[in-house]
This record gives structure tokens, sequence and C-alpha cells, in this order.
């Protein structure tokens, strides 16, 4: 953590404005408004350098051990810190990008990454990042498949800077084809599906229902909607996709005027505890081109701050269907008014004021934004086979299933080996 880095404890506990502490682990959390044994417990968990013998490869034995208890359990015992503490300041962190606490995650979430891709260690590559998220990704497959998609090269450059060519993507006699505007609503296969000559594929366009029939189908949509498209889905399957669970997320997007509030500070970035969010930093990006390097503190940037609608205590499909509630009944009104009055308090010692200094602020909800695996996700439990094993060991006659969902990971790399392996289930290779 770097030295400009603060953490800000809000007016719950016992002052407002709240209280920032700087450099927080190199000061010992001096100032922090907390009891002794939380901050020796904090401390225990910031600074603890003792490595822990982690798995060493998916489906070693001690993967399957910390996928039989939760995230929140394991935390308990690496660092001899108390239920209360983990639930109190750790869980935005640990478990957060799985969208829940970890007191119903498994364990292995904390070591699923770096055991699926092991050649790609942080200590190589580092944090992966792109211009324009994992989009990239889709518009260079898009540019390789329907080539006047984009105008220009197959480079990240001319796919990313270029528009799209909308009228390339539906034409008739391409091998490659993309129908906008269209929701599937019904997969299944025309009669068995160990012997069905085709699946029949059921989509809206409009106000219209069309059908078409297909020799095969990747299923590549989330657990939560797969399980109802698919009308002939074996019991089987919708008993492993009964213990998929997601959770909601609201990203929100404060473009500021410039940033020299947090300069005044010293701070590039922070966490906070209490209120909506828990982390933001001055904005890292992705850049190619000849786009300027650097920002000053004069500079406009974007203020992102992730909020979770974790409830420890619990389970794990009310703390979802719970947030996903709060998450869309909550107006816009209602979250802008919180941000600016919460930026305010946190901000007001570099001379914030938020009429002045925001410029805007975009919320993108995301109903079910995260996977959550919970204990037995990744190995099964009681013999049983995983539930992601279930919809990846074979195809349903003609429909195979894709989507990180079934990685327990979401990453564009999974993405990418998830439908890699459903396209060779159905083409025999």
């Amino acid at each position: 953590m770097p030295r400009d880095y603060g953490f800000y404890f809000g007016p719950q506990f016992g002052q407002r404005p709240g209280v920032w502490v700087m450099d927080p682990w190199r000061r010992q959390l001096v100032g922090a408004p907390i009891s002794a044994t939380e901050r020796a417990e904090l401390l225990r968990w910031g600074t603890n350098r003792d490595p822990f013998p982690g798995p060493q490869a998916e489906g070693d034995p001690i993967s399957r051990q910390l996928d039989s208890i939760t995230l929140e359990d394991h935390l308990i015992a690496r660092y001899n810190v108390s239920r209360e503490t983990v639930r109190k300041f750790l869980s935005p962190v640990e478990g957060g990008g799985y969208g829940l606490g970890p007191d119903v995650l498994s364990a292995y979430c904390n070591y699923a990454i770096e055991n699926q891709f092991p050649e790609d260690g942080d200590d190589t590559l580092g944090d992966q990042m792109f211009p324009d998220g994992n989009g990239g990704f889709t518009r260079l497959m898009v540019k390789t498949l329907i080539p006047d998609a984009f105008a220009g090269p197959r480079t990240v450059d001319a796919v990313w800077q270029n528009r799209v060519n909308f009228r390339a993507l539906d034409r008739a006699g391409q091998s490659t084809r993309i129908r906008l505007n269209s929701t599937v609503i019904r997969v299944e296969h025309a009669g068995n599906p160990s012997s069905a000559p085709h699946v029949v594929i059921t989509y809206v366009k409009g106000n219209r229902l069309y059908k078409v029939r297909a020799r095969r189908v990747v299923m590549a949509g989330g657990s939560w909607t797969t399980k109802h498209i698919v009308h002939d889905l074996p019991a089987s399957h919708r008993e492993a996709y009964a213990q998929f669970y997601r959770s909601p997320c609201l990203m929100a997007n404060i473009a500021v005027r410039n940033w020299r509030f947090l300069y005044k500070m010293g701070l590039s970035g922070c966490r906070w505890f209490g209120g909506l969010g828990d982390y933001l930093s001055v904005r890292k990006m992705a850049l190619v081109g000849n786009e300027p390097r650097t920002i000053d503190p004069d500079s406009p940037t974007v203020l992102t701050i992730k909020v979770l609608f974790a409830q420890p205590g619990l389970s794990i499909a009310e703390q979802g269907a719970r947030g996903r509630a709060k998450l869309l009944g909550t107006s816009f009104a209602q979250y802008e008014r919180a941000f600016r009055e919460q930026l305010a308090d946190m901000f007001a010692p570099g001379g914030f004021n938020p009429r002045r200094d925001i410029a805007g602020i975009i919320l993108n909800r995301w109903g079910h934004a995260y996977v959550n695996p919970q204990p037995g996700f990744f190995f099964g439990t009681n013999g049983k086979p995983a539930p992601r094993d279930v919809l990846r060991n074979q195809s349903h006659g003609r429909i195979a299933f894709a989507n990180t969902d079934l990685a327990g990971a979401s990453d564009h790399r999974n993405s990418i080996r998830e439908a890699d392996r459903a396209v060779k289930q159905l083409i025999g290779a």
C-alpha cells in the first residue's frame, strides 16, 4: 500500500466528520477511532507477511479443503481475527471480487484465479487492463469473423478507436452473422435431445417472434438466464443451476473537474468504513495511440466507486435477493444525494465542494454482477459432483454450456476458455 493512501472512519465511529488515518499500516493505525483489539486484529491482517502454503493446482488437497469451508472461517484461522472484525472491516475487501462478503463464499475463491492461470502470475504481468474493458476482445473477435465490422487493420488501436459498421454484422451470405436488437427467449431440441436433428431457437425482435434452426448451440449466457431459456433442460442440469447464486453491484462513475482536493490531502487513493462503497483511487487508465500518459491535479478525471450489497449473517440467496431489491428500489436522486454528502464529508479537508467540483454522475446497476461460489461449488460435497462440473462435463444433446459462471471466477480468460471447451464438445474435437 503506498504512503499516500488513507483510511477514513466515518461518522458512525463517533465523530462527524469522520477521522482520517494516513499511511495506516506503517503508522500502525495510530489515531483510528477503534478499540485496541480491533486495531491489533486489523494489523495482523494488513501487515501479515507469513506465506500461506496455498493450493498449487486446481483440485489438489489444499484446494478441496479450502472449498469445504467459508472464506470467513479461513480468514479467522489464518490471521487470528474475530468474526466481528471480518464482518465490520474486511468483508468488502475479502470476497469483494465476488460481490458478497466472506461469510457465504468458498475459501477457495481467494485462490481460484491464481490456480486457473498460474502462468499469468502477478509477479510477471501484474494486473491486466484494457482501454475499453473486456469489450476490446469482443471487437477483435468480431473484426476477425467479419472484417468489414471495423475500418482499418485488425489491431487494438483500430478496433478501439473506429466506429462499428452495424450494417456489416448481419448480411446474408456471410459465414458469421450477428443479429442485433434480438433477445432469445426459448431454446429446445426438435424432439428427443439424444436424437433430435436440430435445435429450435425462438427470439424476439421488435414486437415479433422468430424461430431459427441450428445444428448446435452454445449457451454462453449467465446462469440466471440460461436455466430459464433452455426449455428441455434435464433435471440434473436444473439441480446444478439451482446451486449458482448471483449478487448485484452498483458502479458509480463520478466525473470531477479536477482532483486537486485529493492532492492537497496527500491522497492517491483511500478506503472508508461505512457509507456507499468502500474505496477509490485516482483513476489509472489503459491507453493506446497518442493519449497523454499522465494527468496533473488540475486535470479532470473520473472517480469510480463500486457499491456491493453484502448482508453478513443472511443466507447467500437472501443476500443476493435483498441486494437486488435495494439496488433497483433506490432512485438516482437518492444515490446522487448520498454520494454528494459522503464525498463532501470525506474530502472537506482538501476543499472539495460537490456543487462546484462534480461535473456529472453515471450509475450502472448490475442486478446479477457476480457469481457467488459457496463452499462445495468448485469441487463438490458429500460425494456429489460440483454443480459447475455437471454443466461442463458433457453437452446436453446438441446444446453445450459456457460462461465464466462455470469457472467460478469472472475473468475474460475464463470466458474464452469455457467457450472453447463448449465448442469442442459439440464438434467432437
